[in-house]
């Protein structure tokens, strides 16, 4: 009987974890060869104009044994993509960077991750608009992506996530 009581606090308890656990926006992207997930995660979807947008980048080995891979570490392991409405790139981080071009050799044992940290200062720098210009208010889509991978000869990218700008 003991027993029984214990456990109905512990669900009780998990059910109010549960309520007051704050969801972030969040978007992934799976290479199924490496058993490698990328996930970014943003503190909240809508912005006030020019607050600075925190961007989390994370990599992670899903599978059930060690991953190495060599990732160019010409955008420090991950970098991020903005797009605005009507799908045009405004934003890169990479391209506002100098890194050194060297290759990185990375292992993950299972489930174990390698996280960055970003912002974005809501601004433009594409060949087209001059960088630093501030972006209007409006909807913009944010896709995280790792550095070039060799062993699959590309990137590994997330899906977009939606956020949305608005006047102060």
């Amino acid at each position: 009987m003991l027993v029984g009581v214990c456990v109905a606090y512990v669900l009780s308890y998990e059910s109010k974890l549960e309520n007051s656990i704050q969801t972030f926006p969040t978007a992934e992207g799976v290479n199924e060869q490496l058993k490698l997930k990328l996930t970014m995660t943003l503190e909240k979807a809508e912005y006030t104009l020019g607050e600075p947008i925190n961007i989390t980048l994370t990599i992670t080995n899903i599978g059930n044994k060690t991953a190495s891979f060599a990732i160019a570490h010409l955008c420090n392991r991950f970098d991020f993509r903005v797009y605005n409405d009507t799908n045009n790139r405004i934003y890169q981080w990479s391209d506002s960077q100098v890194f050194p071009q060297i290759v990185d050799e990375i292992t993950l044992n299972a489930g174990e991750s390698l996280t960055g940290n970003y912002v974005w200062r809501q601004t433009c720098n594409n060949t087209l608009v001059s960088e630093g210009v501030p972006v209007s208010p409006g909807i913009y889509y944010i896709v995280g992506q790792t550095g070039p991978i060799y062993e699959i000869n590309g990137k590994i990218q997330t899906t977009p996530i939606q956020v949305t700008i608005v006047k102060p």
